[in-house]
């Protein structure tokens, strides 16, 4: 592309993007009606699995594990729940279980299901 040709591309490199709404270039514009979360049924199973999980592997995970696990089901459970609070507490939940093969299983189910319902 030629120095002087404005480049509107997106890049980026690693980490995670959530993105609901997005304009790039001249006179682009995105309006946002608002992301709304409606949880599978799967996703408050799911979560009853985590904990049952966590409970029966204590000894392989750190003990902070639970207190992560209440954090998400909290976003969860709230009015408005932040999409990208989930994902970081999906992905420091993950990286806390890596040990536990169900563990590790399970988030990655309850990742899916949260996507899902975000219509991701």
């Amino acid at each position: 592309m030629p120095e002087n040709s404005p480049n509107y591309g997106i890049q980026q490199s690693g980490g995670v993007s959530n993105v609901g709404n997005q304009a790039v270039g001249p006179h682009a514009s995105a309006i946002s009606h608002g992301q709304s979360f409606t949880a599978a049924p799967a996703t408050g199973e799911l979560m009853t699995q985590l904990m049952t999980l966590l409970e029966q592997h204590r000894e392989e995970v750190p003990g902070s594990a639970v207190a992560v696990a209440e954090e998400l089901q909290g976003e969860l459970d709230s009015d408005e729940p932040d999409r990208g609070v989930i994902a970081r507490t999906l992905e420091r939940l993950n990286n806390m279980v890596r040990p536990v093969a169900p563990l590790v299983e399970t988030v990655g189910e309850l990742t899916r299901s949260v996507d899902s319902a975000f219509g991701g």
